[in-house]
């Protein structure tokens, strides 16, 4: 009929060890997830990767900060190591760029070229449209079935 004083005294001690258990294996995972070693092995490509950006970031900032403190040049003046005829030849494409008129078109070529900011502003639209497009599809596959039920 009912339950002995026994018998639920034995239930307790038995829910009490499963607790135990339970809080034991609970306890054994957690200080194995926050263990120094384990974390290391588990995200220590992560790691790794953050560590070598930092260094190459770091390495870049000071090279360039010491070229500007010392006055040493970032490039080779490659312009005075050339022949003489091709720098005046030079002077003259760079004269007929400044004034407009573009150099005389090689063959092949198209006739008018576009400015560099309209080409910099025709791959940038190129490039974002699949995004931009991509978005907007989501968004209107997210309102078509609320648009539906209403």
């Amino acid at each position: 009929m009912g339950t002995t004083t026994e018998q639920a005294r034995a239930q307790v001690a038995a829910t009490r060890a499963r607790v135990d258990s339970t809080l034991d294996r609970l306890e054994l995972r957690i200080r194995q997830e926050l263990s120094p070693r384990r974390r290391l092995r588990r995200d220590g490509a992560k790691l790794a990767v953050g560590v070598a950006v930092v260094a190459l970031v770091g390495t870049t900032y000071l090279v360039r900060a010491r070229r500007r403190r010392s006055g040493e040049p970032g490039q080779v003046d490659w312009i005075a190591a050339m022949p003489e005829e091709w720098r005046s030849r030079l002077s003259e494409l760079l004269a007929e760029a400044a004034a407009g008129q573009g150099a005389s078109p090689r063959p092949g070529s198209p006739k008018h070229s576009r400015s560099a900011l309209q080409s910099l502003a025709l791959r940038g639209g190129r490039m974002a449209l699949p995004v931009v497009l991509n978005a907007v599809a989501e968004r209107l596959a997210n309102r078509q079935p609320s648009a539906g039920s209403g």
